[in-house]
């Protein structure tokens, strides 16, 4: 006898509704972490750049400030921090003039919104200290809870090494 033309033997290779629904699930459930698995690297890159760009600024902010005099080169004889267009403490390269080390601190305890705008980094908080010979210190201390970059260089001040600290960080 014939099989009629439905049955189960002339079925085969056909998909039934079951098997259309877990391959439809399986599909939706790669799809979905292959999305979280992009939006993870992405955020992992976005903040590996953020870091680097806040290592440079911190890097570049520290060599300016020890070898060169600032601009004026005599802005520690003024009043007035509107005067100062940029920090530098330099006599030379990492020799320290002690009267700009002492106007800075005192520029950064005394009025510290503008003394980060004259170190040009008015999106970030900084904390500079000077340890070893001279035992100063302006800005704000760092808390430990956004990104941090620090970057520490020998100087002398009055023919004393000192070590210079510069913490520029996300607050």
């Amino acid at each position: 006898m014939n099989a009629p033309p439905f049955s189960k033997m002339n079925a085969r290779g056909q998909a039934t509704l079951p098997d259309i629904l877990l391959a439809t699930f399986i599909f939706f459930l790669i799809l979905a972490w292959m999305y979280s698995y992009t939006q993870n690297t992405q955020t992992v890159g976005q903040e590996s750049i953020a870091r680097r760009n806040l290592d440079w600024v911190t890097a570049n902010v520290a060599e300016f400030i020890i070898k060169n005099p600032g601009i004026p080169s005599t802005w520690e004889y003024s009043n007035d921090i509107n005067q100062v267009t940029q920090f530098g403490l330099a006599q030379k390269d990492r020799v320290l003039n002690p009267q700009k080390v002492v106007a800075f601190v005192n520029y950064g305890n005394l009025d510290y919104v503008n003394t980060k705008s004259k170190l040009h980094i008015p999106q970030y908080e900084f904390y500079a200290e000077f340890s070893g010979g001279a035992n100063l210190a302006t800005g704000q201390v760092p808390s430990l809870t956004g990104a941090a970059s620090v970057v520490q260089r020998l100087v002398t001040i009055n023919g004393i090494e000192t070590i210079f600290t510069l913490t520029v960080y996300e607050n």
